[in-house]
């Protein structure tokens, strides 16, 4: 038994070492193999570009990852398509006549654009053509084989960014660069999840126009992810056409719209003018391509009214039985007179916002220091951007440590912010609760792995108490029934909300404006029940009665009952 083993064990030995010896000569020979080959790809490319007097670098856009509405609707995308390439001397090609008109008949294109971008001479390979549809590739190889131009033109394959709206969203969505990555917009803010670039391909040239080598760059493959936006494209209609509406009535400068869901803090739909169409980014001057939602800050006006007596209120200063005296109609703040629009008397708090009081305004400010107002703006996230979108706006906050920035702040002079930090305070005021908005829904990889998802998250939980929180709603419901919002109330569903107008700063003068204003009506629906707020600015609005409840009030009641209807709410008021 013992020599067996002994046996059986010097055998094992044998046959391992045999095993070692055969998988490291197999080893080596495959090392020197790939080693060989690799010699001799590299040997062959040098032969190659030794063999040709230019080698040109053209950018290559690489696929990138969709951009899509939150029920999945694609927003941006990338196709797959062709470029093709002209020797530098165009005079050179063969048939030109049956070439520009076999390429007018593969692609749809006119003759005459055709035959310029063939006539167009250069140093360089010119590209003659772009965004051709890939299915057509051995078509136009065969055509240009057939005219004899296989030495003078070359097909590249390339992806191609496309937006399928078109304007929709455009603003917001933004744009892709030559270069394949995001210059604008949410292209801009996600290239590191969408991927995208470039990459290089080579033209090489001996007088005529040869192979075209595509060489990938590391790391440019296979990281695009999708990115689906909390935007519903239905609602973006529905915005879109009433900003659109405003444009033809008041042919403003400048008209923004922004719609947030009050449960979850996602912003549903971005409505603004000027906007432009993605797939001609370049034909639009850059003031055209920005977001005004979030790049444009403006002075609320008595949107900010509403936060103030609030403020004022939880802070225990006054009570909702707080009466003002104003008096003539106007009050001197320092060194200037305010005015209401009319004489209103002696009225009680909740009819300072109803009828839009200055003078009564400024008196409930007068109780609040300089650190009641900082934290009243930092509560409701009025004191600085989210950062979710490239070119956002900081709020411009004065020294509160002078008093009358306090009081001229609580009528929306001298502090500006964007429309999306309204929105978002403004929902504080429905609920007490302001949340964090959120644009980007969730990441999705390659492999459909959820790579990021947004969470609901709150700025702060409570801002205000439960019962002023009631009062104002009931206040700010009576401002939409009988006071400067009357045109903004619906026979279907209970709406609140504040309308405001301001006057511009006239740099080149030192004053505001007696002509340039801009209204807002910000709300949030149904009242009885808050599930939506929403913002409509409009800049600059020609005509008369340039008021926020004249300009933006009638559009804000469209838009809470088209919304609403959308999203299947019942009606929560009788038809009257």
């Amino acid at each position: 038994m013992e020599q067996g083993w002994g046996f059986s064990r010097k055998f094992e030995a044998k046959a391992r070492l045999v095993l070692v010896l055969f998988f490291l000569s197999v080893g080596f020979s495959l090392l020197r193999i790939i080693d060989l080959q690799v010699t001799k790809e590299s040997e062959v490319a040098e032969r190659i570009e030794k063999s040709f007097d230019r080698i040109i670098p053209i950018k290559v856009p690489l696929y990138r990852g969709s951009i899509k509405d939150t029920n999945g609707r694609e927003l941006a995308l990338s196709v797959p398509t062709l470029s093709i390439y002209a020797h530098p001397d165009t005079s050179r090609l063969n048939n030109r006549g049956r070439l520009i008109e076999g390429l007018s008949k593969l692609t749809g294109l006119p003759e005459r654009l055709i035959k310029k971008k063939v006539s167009s001479g250069t140093k360089k390979p010119v590209k003659i053509l772009s965004r051709i549809d890939r299915r057509l590739k051995e078509e136009i190889r065969k055509l240009i084989r057939e005219t004899g131009n296989t030495r003078y033109l070359g097909i590249q394959e390339e992806y191609t960014r496309l937006y399928p709206n078109g304007t929709i969203a455009s603003n917001t969505v933004g744009f892709v660069g030559v270069d394949g990555k995001g210059l604008e917009g949410m292209e801009y803010r996600l290239n590191e999840y969408l991927g995208g670039g470039y990459s290089k391909a080579l033209i090489y040239m001996n007088g005529g126009l040869g192979k075209i080598y595509l060489h990938p760059l590391k790391g440019m493959l296979g990281e695009e992810k999708d990115v689906y936006l909390t935007l519903d494209i239905g609602v973006q209609n529905i915005l879109e056409k009433l900003r659109d509406d405003i444009v033809r009535k008041w042919r403003p400068k400048k008209v923004s719209i922004l719609l947030l869901d009050l449960s979850q803090g996602h912003i549903l739909g971005i409505a603004t003018y000027p906007y432009f169409d993605p797939n001609n980014f370049q034909k639009y001057s850059p003031d055209k391509l920005r977001n005004f939602a979030v790049t444009d800050a403006f002075e609320p006006g008595s949107i900010m009214k509403p936060f103030f007596v609030a403020w004022a209120l939880e802070k225990g200063y006054i009570t909702t039985n707080f009466w003002v005296n104003t008096g003539k109609g106007r009050v001197k703040v320092y060194d200037r007179y305010v005015r209401d629009t009319k004489r209103l008397g002696t009225i009680i708090l909740r009819d300072v916002l109803v009828h839009s009081s200055n003078i009564g305004t400024i008196e409930v400010a007068k109780h609040l220091k300089k650190e009641d107002v900082e934290e009243l703006l930092e509560s409701f996230h009025m004191h600085k951007r989210f950062g979710i979108f490239p070119g956002e706006a900081n709020p411009q906050i004065p020294d509160f440590n002078y008093p009358a920035n306090i009081l001229y702040s609580s009528i929306g002079q001298g502090i500006a912010m964007n429309t999306l930090n309204i929105a978002v305070a403004f929902g504080g005021l429905a609920t007490g609760r302001v949340l964090k908005p959120h644009i980007v829904k969730n990441v999705v990889s390659s492999e459909g792995e959820i790579v990021y998802e947004a969470e609901t998250e709150a700025w702060r939980e409570r801002v205000l108490s439960e019962k002023t929180l009631r009062w104002l709603r009931r206040a700010l419901m009576k401002v939409v029934e009988k006071g400067t919002g009357k045109k903004a109330r619906s026979r279907y569903f209970t709406i609140a909300g504040k309308t405001g107008t301001s006057q511009k700063f006239d740099v080149s003068q030192g004053r505001y404006s007696r002509d340039k204003v801009v209204t807002y009506f910000a709300g949030f629906f149904p009242a009885t029940d808050p599930r939506f707020v929403a913002v409509i600015v409009v800049d600059e609005p020609r005509g008369k009665k340039l008021y926020g409840g004249e300009v933006s009030a009638p559009y804000f009641r469209k838009l809470a009952e088209q919304v609403a209807f959308y999203y299947g709410l019942k009606p929560d008021k009788l038809k009257k």
